[in-house]
């Protein structure tokens, strides 16, 4: 990037004077999608109930990662009617993963491919109110220039990664003679209201939204820009758009609870590359895993539904252990960085600062009555998400202001005594150069 200096002519004192005051504004990492439309995670593998046996059913997960050599056939709706949007419409990078156990058939692979632009369900983008909970005789509708995000906060100095909010749309196949709008979902952080306000967690002790993140130098101890982040513990909700289901009025039908690990991967600032991973000891992913470490553990309920407590189990006793046949299958090759260097930044946008990879070998509790996804472990989560850094925000924290004003003026009057991230930070209009004429639109981010 090219940088001018001093101070354009055409940056008045006045214009200077206005860097004053702030406002706060988020800075989440926003879904990636884009890869394997409509095809499932995984190529088909047979899964068969232990102890009780009884037929092999397939499951369509396999290593759990789009893009991968381990390409999965086509997915379409099951159900009947005609869903809003068809089943991996986006190309989903991010996936719940949810075993089941289907009665008189056996077991099954729920898969909600998470992305893209989220949702309005009461079908008004002009009532100042967004409604995430279904209104009967209402068609949600998209919210435009929105994208499904996890908002995080990397504290690489502090050692710590915090989940502030999740925020997504998904699809699935639902299954015979289920309803078009359970193919369609929402998922938002515990304690999300109807209108999208926040209440805090319903199982704090589990909920603490933190985890750990370190740096990792690689195998060679020269790697930059990379970091591992470990026992990031949260609990999200996954909803239908479905307004006769029994719990259609809150959220919370579906509470999954995740213990992720992953990775976090900044682009060189000063040659606009990211690290090559491959070879790098990333290692492979999670999978097969399943988690035994939460089974027997009671957990409250959203809002007191079902009885306001759950008992974990270990897939459905006395016939299907899930322990006993985990999920997943073991990544081909064991690099994960290989596939991250391939498949994930090539398609990271060319303004975005970095990535993250996230998964989570969790459990959940279903509040529904459906008799196919019970109380258990098995409810597993990838995530593959770009950050999208606010316009302005120089010191990379996740809003615009006061430090962002002050990096700002220093980094246009001496751009030499700022680091060139923040540099390229300053090119607010995107232009090319760090210079007076991205003064206005550093106002504009900052009020």
């Amino acid at each position: 990037m090219h940088v001018r200096t001093p101070l354009a002519a055409g940056c008045c004192a006045a214009a200077i004077c206005l860097l004053l005051n702030s406002v706060t504004l988020a800075s989440p990492f926003e879904l990636m999608t884009g890869v394997d439309v409509q095809r499932y995670p995984g190529s088909i593998r047979f899964v068969t109930p232990l102890p009780g046996g009884g037929t092999p059913r397939p499951m369509f997960d396999g290593d759990r990662l789009a893009g991968s050599a381990d390409t999965g056939p086509p997915v379409s709706f099951q159900g009947t009617g005609t869903p809003l949007f068809p089943t991996n419409h986006v190309g989903a990078m991010s996936f719940i993963f949810r075993r089941g156990n289907i009665p008189f058939y056996g077991p099954f692979m729920g898969i909600e491919f998470l992305g893209g632009p989220l949702l309005d369900l009461d079908g008004d983008l002009n009532n100042g109110v967004r409604r995430l909970t279904p209104i009967p005789n209402t068609t949600p509708v998209v919210i435009p220039g929105t994208y499904s995000f996890i908002d995080l906060t990397l504290d690489v100095t502090g050692g710590t990664a915090t989940v502030n909010n999740l925020d997504a749309t998904g699809t699935n196949e639902a299954g015979p003679n289920i309803q078009a709008a359970i193919a369609t979902t929402v998922s938002t952080i515990a304690g999300t209201t109807p209108t999208a306000g926040q209440v805090g967690p319903t199982n704090p002790g589990f909920d603490t939204r933190s985890g750990d993140i370190t740096l990792f130098t690689g195998t060679g101890g020269g790697l930059n820009g990379v970091y591992r982040i470990d026992n990031l513990q949260f609990e999200f909700w996954n909803d239908s758009i479905d307004p006769n289901s029994g719990t259609a009025s809150t959220l919370g039908t579906l509470q999954q609870f995740v213990i992720a690990r992953g990775w976090y991967v900044r682009r060189d600032c000063q040659t606009g590359q990211f690290p090559t991973l491959s070879g790098q000891g990333l290692g492979s992913t999670r999978w097969p895993d399943i988690d035994t470490a939460h089974v027997g553990q009671i957990y409250n309920t959203a809002h007191g539904l079902a009885g306001g407590m759950a008992i974990i189990s270990d897939g459905v006793p006395p016939n299907d252990i899930y322990s006993m046949n985990p999920n997943g299958v073991a990544l081909a090759g064991g690099d994960l960085g290989a596939y991250l260097d391939t498949v994930v930044v090539p398609r990271v946008a060319a303004s975005s600062p970095g990535f993250v990879y996230l998964e989570s070998a969790g459990f959940g509790i279903n509040n529904s009555g459906d008799p196919v996804f019970g109380d258990t472990n098995g409810w597993d989560l990838v995530i593959v998400a770009q950050e999208r850094t606010a316009a302005g925000d120089l010191d990379g924290d996740g809003d615009v202001d006061d430090a962002d004003r002050l990096l700002f003026v220093q980094a246009l009057i001496d751009p030499s005594s700022v680091d060139a991230c923040v540099r390229a930070r300053a090119d607010v209009n995107g232009d090319g150069a760090s210079d007076g004429s991205d003064v206005q639109a550093f106002l504009a981010e900052l009020y």
